[in-house]
């Protein structure tokens, strides 16, 4: 990797300009977390301090209710009446009670007891106290249930428990009981907790959901179980109170003014630096990287289409290196020409060479005095210590013997074994430039398929695709079983085919004629012959990036004729 950096203009560039991100992402994100760092903690002590603020009021609250509890109470103690002028005492404690629900007109009842539980006097609203609220209170209590008989809302109670008071006494008379209407609590809490973006929720002993309120835009459909999960939030609860407690949820980026606005800067920022260099980067790929690929795949292009020249129009240094180019080009052009005249010749010796080896085989040349030959061939090679031309003679051997053999139908593993042999003598011969490679699954190299079935396709690509590019190439011959199939792809990465050449091919693939100069019409013949219908046979081709082949045939072979079973 790091070599391939060394050797590129645009990977340095690209190295740099990650650095640059890498440091400025790190300044970014330390600002981030300050700013993230200083709204959680302004949050924090808000919502301390609301917590506070709330239960300071419910306490001051508290003590106006005790002051009247105790009040009313000692208008009962104070006048010692007689049981007959018991008219006379409900009329007083009547009408001190008006007096405090007309200064506070959220008690909607009260009810004074004895000792024993007894029922004193019972004033406002009709109360029907829950059984398991019936118990003399030994100290303060503030709670919520179904108090009034004609509604099924949610009342709250104040429990003040009365002691004799006088010096040395710690009796208990009695209990006062208040009846509340909630507004009252809700509506101071609500007037603490209105300027801030916060949600509340009032809870008691019995009955944890009291009252949920939200403010500051917080969408009352959320619970405080949402609230207390969110990372946005602040949550916060208070102490049983008598009774009831305060759970608080205080928005970090709700109450924090300028947060927003800091993070959406520090976001924009990071936008128009990321647009900076992504202009530098597109500036530098377009006047430098992209013309050198430019002259890079013209010099790949060079031997197919000798008479091309870059002809680039400009005067720095790269205009420099594509004019220098053009002109050893042009200096090149005839040796150029000798070289493909001389492929040209040898390429046509070859082909006479084969058809020669053809006739001697139509003419049924005897193979053993072949076979003995080349075994006397590789003894000798092997005496002089010439150990390629010895491996060389025994895979042409095998070849031959494999040529001859009579049956038309062979393994996996047969077929395979021919296209290596066939691949050592194309090593050889291109001094390692073309590799022929072969990856058959293990469970298909005993099934059987047609013989020299691949290996024309193999030849196609080594003397199609590869023979004339100049960089190495290679052949990779895959066989694999899929749902009862051969699935084989032959693919190249030679000089490929341009999209007319390509729609011919397909179209002798559909039907193919014996001309078609790319063994392909035997192959289809005899895939008919021997598979019916059930094949497909596909080819791409991408010039300068090279040509696939692949071919589907059944795992099985249908019985053919006795005829194909042996060589005419």
């Amino acid at each position: 990797m790091i070599q391939k950096i060394r050797n590129s203009i645009l990977l340095k560039l690209v190295c740099i300009v990650l650095i640059i991100l890498f440091v400025l992402s790190g300044t970014l994100y330390t600002s981030y977390l300050y700013v993230r760092q200083t709204t959680q903690k302004y949050a924090e002590g808000l919502a301390d301090s609301l917590l506070r603020q709330s239960d300071n009021a419910i306490s001051l609250y508290e003590e106006n209710l005790r002051y009247n509890a105790e009040s009313l109470y000692r208008s009962i103690v104070m006048y010692n009446l007689t049981e007959g002028e018991k008219d006379i005492r409900e009329a007083r404690v009547s009408s001190y009670f008006s007096q405090i629900a007309y200064k506070n007109r959220e008690i909607a009842s009260a009810i004074l007891y004895d000792n024993e539980m007894n029922v004193i006097v019972s004033l406002g609203r009709t109360v029907d106290m829950p059984k398991r609220q019936e118990y003399l209170r030994t100290g303060e209590d503030l709670n919520a249930d179904k108090y009034v008989a004609d509604s099924d809302e949610y009342f709250y109670a104040f429990y003040y428990p009365i002691y004799d008071g006088t010096e040395g006494s710690s009796e208990q008379l009695g209990m006062c009981v208040f009846i509340l209407e909630p507004w009252r609590i809700d509506g101071t809490l609500k007037n603490i907790l209105n300027s801030s973006a916060v949600a509340m929720q009032l809870s008691d002993s019995n009955k944890l959901d009291l009252s949920f309120h939200t403010f500051g835009g917080i969408s009352p459909e959320l619970t405080m179980q949402d609230l207390k999960t969110d990372k946005d939030f602040v949550y916060r609860e208070g102490n049983w109170q008598n009774g009831l407690r305060i759970a608080l949820a205080v928005s970090v980026s709700g109450n924090t003014a300028g947060s927003v606005e800091v993070r959406q800067m520090i976001m924009g920022a990071s936008i128009i630096i990321l647009l900076l260099l992504a202009i530098i980067v597109v500036f530098s790929y377009s006047q430098m990287a992209k013309p050198i690929h430019t002259i890079e795949r013209f010099i790949g292009n060079s031997i197919k289409h000798p008479e091309r020249r870059l002809n680039m129009n400009r005067t720095d240094e790269i205009g420099t290196v594509a004019a220098s180019l053009d002109r050893m080009l042009d200096e090149n052009q005839r040796m150029i020409e000798e070289i493909k005249d001389s492929k040209i010749r040898l390429y046509e010796t070859e082909l006479a060479q084969q058809k020669m080896e053809i006739l001697a085989y139509r003419n049924q040349i005897n193979p053993h005095f072949l076979y003995n030959t080349l075994s006397c061939m590789r003894d000798m090679a092997l005496i002089n210590d010439e150990n390629d031309i010895a491996e060389m003679a025994m895979a042409l051997s095998d070849i031959f013997r494999y040529a001859v053999k009579g049956s038309n139908i062979v393994t996996v593993r047969d077929e395979v074994s021919y296209i290596d042999k066939f691949a050592r003598i194309i090593e050889y011969r291109f001094m390692g430039k073309i590799m022929i490679k072969t990856k058959v699954a293990e469970e298909v190299l005993d099934k059987p398929m047609i013989r020299f079935f691949l290996q024309p396709l193999v030849e196609n690509s080594v003397f199609h695709g590869l023979e004339s590019k100049m960089d190495a190439g290679f052949v990779n011959v895959t066989i694999e079983g899929v749902n009862h199939r051969l699935e084989m792809v032959v693919e190249d990465n030679g000089l490929g085919m341009d999209e007319e050449t390509l729609e011919r091919l397909r179209e002798d693939i559909k039907n193919p004629h014996e001309n078609t100069g790319i063994g392909l019409a035997n192959i289809v013949q005899r895939l008919r012959l021997f598979y019916g219908d059930d094949y497909t046979i596909k080819a791409e081709s991408h010039v300068d990036k090279g040509t696939v082949i692949k071919i589907s045939v059944p795992d099985h072979m249908r019985e053919p004729s006795d005829h194909l079973n042996n060589e005419g």
